[in-house]
């Protein structure tokens, strides 16, 4: 979704024009649609990158300007981390995601006469059923958190964006193809996420790695690796197992060292998603328990946690308390380091040198990488009372394009610059983290119970999923069937 890599080349691009100058050569210039490759004066190749200004303008120029002269009303959550950073800004600012969103709002002001107006409100899903039922439209974007947003489809109060492909082009790198793919239910997508939130990003599930520990343990770094798709849970394991050791007072608790670290929840659920298992898919439209379908997967999967998690004290795993992790992972206590996205600029004070990476795949065969996203992040949807669909969809679109020209670079740029180690290699990563996203009917809607049943096992070190699984799925069978039924009658 967001190929930001490009922000980097761009600066060396940079730079190799001011080297080709003082050594009295003329770099060579081009302009096109694509990436485009030219030959310097040396014979030379020289592939240059389109910025995703130069990207979003076709599509900004197809859509006609006009003047609507409205204001946009969004309905967001009120204090949670980035929810309202996302919408609105006052005003241009030194702070770079709150100038982009403001660069991005005139931006849409400027082409469409159209106005951002935030609105949070601590329980969105409540403030967005009681304006539609009232028929009052206050709202003409809902910005709630994954469940609350799977809650309000299920009860028929959001718009298909299917309905408005003619307006919008859902399928490119301002929208996530992982909510185009994964949530489309009975040939309806009531949620997107893309360029225009943030908050999704925030709370993606990635790896972070020491790169001080790597050269301390004579390892190799292991972006090739994931390059070469050998990043998988084994190496992992195997980078892990040797790294651990105590301090010297013959006990391990959080003053030791460790080859991984987590907290308790996401970090463990996130295992089953990186081996590309869902409890739910949609298939042929419509939401299927498939859980079951992965028991062999499940159980090595569950065994490698085992031996990671409860064996030769080679993980640590904060008890609901994810600072202290933080802390250790700075103080070089921890080899790898599972969190969500943000927390890269929590580490602006670290000593020593550290590097991102997307989590391992199950193995070799696994064709992409995958993660998963926080239910506390945000999604975008459309009130279903909504007055007039094709213009919303047309601001929607124009919103989407903005944010990628300028809130988008600006995002990477605050979640980079701060590493004391930018290197090229981080912003190619998150590139890879963020377009392999997976969304699980099966999460979203937390009632079916499943991931649960996953965590507890790694929690617990067991590998007896099939027991387990027995006990939870006819009752997890037994609420999506009411789940359908409801989107069914929509």
């Amino acid at each position: 979704m967001k190929k930001l890599f490009c922000i980097f080349l761009s600066l060396l691009f940079i730079v190799g024009c001011f080297t080709a100058c003082a050594e009295g050569k003329a770099p060579a210039t081009t302009t096109g649609s694509g990436n485009e490759t030219t030959t310097s004066e040396d014979s030379q190749p020289v592939v240059e990158e389109l910025t995703n200004a130069d990207k979003a303008k076709p599509y900004l120029d197809a859509i006609p300007d006009a003047d609507y002269k409205r204001e946009f009303n969004v309905l967001c959550m009120a204090g949670v981390g980035n929810s309202e950073k996302e919408i609105w800004a006052e005003d241009a600012s030194t702070e770079p995601i709150e100038n982009a969103v403001f660069l991005r709002n005139t931006a849409l002001k400027d082409k469409l006469g159209v106005t951002i107006t935030m609105n949070p409100q601590a329980d969105v899903s409540s403030a967005a059923q009681k304006d539609i039922k009232s028929n009052a439209k206050s709202y003409d974007l809902i910005m709630a958190n994954g469940p609350s947003t799977g809650a309000l489809a299920q009860n028929g109060y959001l718009y298909n964006f299917l309905d408005l492909e003619e307006h919008m082009n859902l399928d490119k790198e301002w929208w996530d193809p992982g909510t185009l793919r994964d949530c489309a239910i009975n040939g309806k997508v009531y949620f997107m996420n893309g360029d225009i939130n943030i908050l999704d990003n925030d709370v993606t599930w990635i790896m972070i790695f020491n790169k001080k520990m790597i050269s301390d343990n004579d390892l190799v770094e292991p972006y090739e690796l994931v390059r070469q798709k050998k990043w998988t849970l084994d190496k992992f394991y195997e980078y892990c197992r040797n790294v651990s050791r105590d301090n010297g007072d013959g006990k391990y608790d959080d003053k030791d060292t460790y080859g991984f670290l987590t907290t308790n929840g996401g970090g463990l659920t996130n295992f089953m998603y990186t081996s590309d298992i869902k409890t739910v898919e949609v298939i042929d439209g419509t939401p299927t328990v498939v859980m079951g379908n992965y028991q062999e997967k499940i159980i090595k999967v569950l065994e490698l946690c085992k031996h990671l998690i409860h064996e030769d004290n080679t993980t640590w795993i904060s008890q609901n308390n994810p600072n202290q992790t933080k802390e250790m992972f700075m103080n070089n206590q921890g080899l790898f380091y599972s969190e969500v996205l943000s927390y890269i600029v929590n580490l602006s004070d670290m000593d020593s040198p550290y590097g991102v990476l997307p989590t391992p795949l199950f193995d070799e065969a696994q064709e992409n990488y995958r993660t998963h996203v926080d239910g506390v992040g945000s999604m975008i949807s459309i009130p279903s009372n909504v007055t007039d669909p094709a213009q919303t969809a047309v601001i929607l679109e124009t919103l989407a394009l903005y944010s990628y020209q300028y809130v988008t670079p600006a995002y990477y740029d605050v979640t980079l610059k701060r590493k004391k180690s930018r290197d090229s290699e981080s912003a190619e990563m998150i590139d890879i983290i963020l377009q392999s996203r997976v969304y699980d009917i099966g999460y979203i809607y937390g009632s079916i119970g499943l991931a649960d049943v996953f965590r507890a096992l790694v929690q617990q070190g067991s590998t007896d999923f099939a027991s387990k699984y027995k006990s939870k799925s006819k009752s997890a069978e037994k609420q999506l069937n009411k789940i359908v039924e409801k989107y069914n009658k929509i």
